[in-house]
């Protein structure tokens, strides 16, 4: 983390599926009350100084989407998640986008768009990105076809 805080400012650009902040939805979400103290003492200690993101993207669709995507990828321990679990992370992430300010947020109606087999899809999300911006936005491709 200090590495990437002390990065040339013009190095190349830098994307993650990582934010320090949301590693306590998991937390909540997986341990019981207990642990979930022991982890809260344990962070709060650790103080770490992570840099602030320019933009996070957040593709955002509903759970009955989100499991028929995990079954078609096929990937074995994706398979194992229950409806319930899934249900709960999606409810956890939405509060925690709506709520975060500490970077810009983009949240992407991601439900009908194939990021990966389309590339129109693809670059339409890649424009809404390189716009500048401060605060929370909204993109709901489906809207921007019409």
């Amino acid at each position: 983390m200090q590495e990437l805080r002390q990065a040339d400012l013009f190095e190349r650009v830098r994307v993650s599926d990582y934010l320090l902040d949301k590693d306590r939805l998991f937390a909540r979400l997986t341990l019981d009350d207990e642990e979930f103290a022991l982890y809260e003492q344990v962070y709060a200690r650790l103080a770490i100084d992570a840099p602030v993101p320019d933009l996070i993207v957040y593709l955002q669709a509903p759970v009955d989407v989100l499991l028929e995507r995990i079954a078609r990828r096929g990937i074995q321990y994706e398979q194992a998640i229950e409806r319930r679990y899934l249900e709960r992370l999606v409810e956890s992430y939405s509060r925690f986008f709506l709520e975060f300010d500490a970077a810009p947020v983009l949240i992407v109606n991601a439900a009908e768009i194939d990021l990966v087999g389309s590339d129109g899809d693809y670059a339409g999300l890649l424009a809404e990105v390189t716009r500048a911006r401060r605060g929370r936005h909204y993109f709901n491709p489906l809207k921007s076809l019409l």
